[in-house]
Formats: C-alpha cells, sequence, structure tokens
C-alpha cells in the first residue's frame, strides 16, 4: 500500500511541475501549483515517517482504547527507539486529538 501511494504522490508531482510549466504566464495557477507541490512534499514525507515507526499500529491502539473507555481523557504512549546507554533520554511530545 505504501508504494501505491508513493506512485501515485510521485505522479501528482511530476503532473503539478509540468502543469506549472506549461501555465507559467498565469500567477494564480502557478501560485496554485507552488502550493500544491508543497503539499505533495509534505504528503510524501508523512507517508514516509509512516513507513519508518508504524504510525497506523498506534492510532489503531488509540482507537481501540477509547472503544473501551470513552471516558479517557488521556493515552500515554511510551516508544523506546533504542537500548539505554549512560542514561535515559526522553522527549516528550503533547498532542490534542480533538
Amino acid at each position: 500500500m505504501q508504494t501505491t501511494i508513493k506512485n501515485h504522490l510521485n505522479e501528482l508531482q511530476v503532473s503539478a511541475s509540468r502543469m506549472l510549466l506549461y501555465h507559467s504566464d498565469n500567477k494564480m495557477l502557478i501560485s496554485f501549483f507552488k502550493d500544491l507541490k508543497e503539499k505533495i512534499i509534505y504528503l510524501q514525507e508523512l507517508t514516509d515517517m509512516e513507513a519508518r515507526y508504524n504510525l497506523t499500529a498506534i492510532s489503531d491502539y488509540i482507537e481501540e482504547l477509547t472503544k473501551i473507555d470513552s471516558e479517557l481523557t488521556h493515552i500515554d504512549i511510551s516508544v523506546q527507539l533504542k537500548e539505554v546507554g549512560r542514561e535515559k533520554k526522553v522527549a516528550k511530545v503533547t498532542a490534542k486529538l480533538f
């Protein structure tokens, strides 16, 4: 599935680049296609990140927990990236999903 999404995004990026060249005399279309290219690049980065960290599994886990207890207000998730050398270093991310 990731490969298919990646292929579609690459095709969209090529198409947007071609249309940008084709409509290079229209300022509004230039702006639109530049914005489109930036958003396609952002989607490609998100797709790569999802493939690396399997964010879908985390999302599925959150959905299952909220089905079990609909009154949950917080879910703490801890992810260990590698073995602890001398001291544990932690980065905290807080996200509002509502």
